[in-house]
């Protein structure tokens, strides 16, 4: 015996692990095997207590609400959940409503049915809060004005017609009920929020767009003549509040919320846009210009397309673009990644491994796709004086990447000391505040003046 009621407590205890769907999706099918079992345990007591009393008009009610309670057991287990929430939500409010109308054999203790709203009004807001608008915040409002409305005027449907039972002191029930129930909805919205500082971000970075916050600046990239090859486009984010917000905050917020896709045809939009406006004044054939490419952008499938459009659209030859992607990149689908920057390459874009040194790739899996250049990651850049092992990572992927025709940029270059090492070294290619911090558009056109006179 005891270890039957053992094995049953087992498979109680392990049944959210056989509901269908994720995490909270299993939450709330788990919630609506409680709400339906416990509707059918209130209901057939109901039933029994009505039918012996001779009261059958309003078994038959509560009957019906035991039957609903079977149908929202079973949409626990069925397809069709959100189909079927909504049907469950309204079903509920009309039979509790219906209840409070016609059960008028109990008026001692009436108003202790009002608990059942108030029950609604808190479980929907907390239960409902992944689903739909309506479903999370108009329901549980619409809930809550019903048992406003009860509460305070005793509302009932006797002899063919409303009545309306007012306390003597209709605001002392006003207050004393509103206020807690109000506070307790309240608290309920607040305690399901995200007020983190990435929460904050995200919701405010999703309208940075159309509210002109985001601007792009221009690092200027040069040889080892110091004469400027080209730029690197380089977000900024100016919030009204904060100001400059670092993209080391947010970019990693865009990439997990999947912003990152709209705001990276932004920036491709912007960069090519902000090509065309130069050439039409400075002639700028020689000049190449890197954009940085998230894997999500990357292997999102409207990225080739919008690419090309863009590029047809401002008329800029592809030998004029750099593409530049991390080393994480690799981790994804390489046949798909491998596919996209071949179409490219075919084009005359090339293509060039980010911040190299500190991820997970290597020259081999480098050799595998058509890369064609790499920049040494700053953090390796600034450590080649005091650390060994920084200059000597440093020192052979100078020497490997010429040798597999690729060209090498170091990135984070902060005086003149630096240049020269890594000019000797091998690298033919430079980018940092030595020469030029992220400059506004205003100037880098200075820069582009003088580079083209």
């Amino acid at each position: 015996m005891i270890s039957y009621f053992s094995s049953v407590f087992s498979r109680i205890c392990n049944l959210p692990f056989i509901l269908k769907g994720d995490s909270l999706e299993k939450k709330l099918r788990l919630t609506l095997m409680i709400a339906g079992t416990s509707s059918i345990l209130a209901g057939i007591y109901m039933v029994l207590f009505n039918a012996i009393r001779g009261h059958h008009d309003i078994a038959w009610l509560y009957g019906a609400s035991t039957t609903l309670g079977v149908y929202i057991t079973c949409a626990a287990f069925c397809s069709g959940l959100k189909r079927n929430l909504y049907i469950i939500v309204h079903a509920l409010l009309l039979s509790i409503i219906l209840l409070l109308l016609l059960d008028n054999y109990h008026t001692i203790g009436k108003r202790s049915e009002y608990n059942y709203l108030m029950a609604l009004t808190i479980g929907s807001a907390l239960v409902l809060r992944q689903q739909s608008g309506y479903l999370s915040k108009v329901f549980p409002l619409f809930c809550l004005a019903f048992y406003l409305l009860f509460i305070t005027t005793g509302l009932t449907w006797q002899d063919g017609a409303f009545q309306l039972s007012i306390p003597e002191e209709p605001g002392f029930y006003i207050v004393n009920c509103s206020v807690p129930i109000i506070a307790l909805l309240l608290t309920v919205f607040t305690s399901r929020g995200d007020y983190s500082e990435t929460d904050l971000i995200k919701r405010e970075l999703s309208n940075a767009i159309e509210k002109n916050q985001l601007e792009l600046y221009y690092q200027p990239q040069v040889d080892i003549d110091k004469k400027l090859i080209g730029f690197e486009a380089l977000l900024r984010w100016k919030h009204p509040v904060k100001g400059f917000i670092s993209p080391e905050v947010f970019i990693p917020v865009a990439e997990k919320s999947g912003l990152i896709i709209e705001i990276g045809k932004w920036v491709m939009e912007r960069t090519l846009q902000q090509m065309s406006d130069w050439d039409r004044s400075y002639h700028l054939s020689n000049l190449k210009f890197s954009i940085n490419i998230s894997p999500l952008q990357l292997m999102h499938r409207d990225f080739t397309q919008d690419t090309l459009l863009a590029l047809s659209h401002y008329k800029i030859s592809p030998e004029r673009l750099k593409f530049e992607i991390t080393e994480t990149t690799f981790i994804y689908d390489q046949k798909r990644i491998s596919g996209v920057i071949e179409h490219f390459s075919q084009l005359g874009i090339q293509w060039a491994i980010d911040d190299f040194g500190v991820g997970y790739s290597s020259l081999k899996s480098i050799s595998d796709f058509a890369i064609d250049d790499i920049k040494i990651d700053k953090s390796l850049i600034m450590h080649i004086f005091d650390n060994e092992s920084a200059a000597i990572v440093v020192h052979k992927t100078i020497e490997l990447s010429r040798e597999m025709g690729l060209n090498v940029l170091a990135e984070g270059i902060e005086s003149e000391e630096y240049f020269d090492y890594l000019r000797e070294k091998g690298c033919n290619l430079f980018q940092g505040y030595h020469f030029a911090r992220p400059l506004p558009a205003g100037e880098a056109a200075l820069w582009i003046r003088k580079a083209t006179t």
